[in-house]
């Protein structure tokens, strides 16, 4: 019984972390159009490669707060928990202004404040769990190559 309970909120875990792409998926399709046309910076990947990175970016975070919720209880899980609640609701905004809005600076100033953050978080999980905190990695990194693109979309296409 154990195990299925502990099945049931993993999957609550990466079924949160969902979250964003629902906003995301309807604005980047209806804007692919615009996106094809910017003049792109070197190492930008072909399309498919987002949607797989996301895919896997966001399977490790909703283990990793998983993983968190599992360690802590109470006001500390909270605690711990408060940066993944924000860093989700940022990426839910990004996307919005980047390519809704083709607000590229705009976009840019988001992800620095998502890099700030992020610090944050992968702090908060690295001290509730170790692996939670590892499993942040890629997800920090991604941000900053995210950065590294935004940054070359902004520059390349004023």
């Amino acid at each position: 019984m154990k195990t299925v309970k502990q099945t049931l909120i993993l999957l609550f875990w990466l079924a949160i972390c969902q979250l964003p792409s629902l906003t995301s998926s309807s604005v980047v399709q209806q804007n692919l159009d615009w996106y094809h046309a910017l003049n792109r910076p070197l190492l930008t990947p072909p399309d498919a490669i987002f949607g797989l990175a996301w895919a896997v970016l966001y399977l490790l975070l909703g283990t990793a707060a998983f993983l968190v919720f599992k360690n802590l209880s109470g006001k500390n899980a909270q605690k711990a928990l408060f940066p993944f609640w924000t860093q989700l609701l940022l990426n839910a905004c990004w996307t919005p202004l980047f390519f809704g809005l083709h607000l590229t600076g705009t976009a840019l100033l988001l992800l620095a404040a998502m890099l700030i953050q992020g610090i944050w978080l992968a702090y908060a999980f690295w001290r509730a769990s170790r692996s939670a905190g590892i499993l942040l990695l890629p997800y920090g990194l991604w941000l900053a190559y995210a950065a590294y693109l935004n940054m070359g979309f902004w520059l390349l296409n004023p």
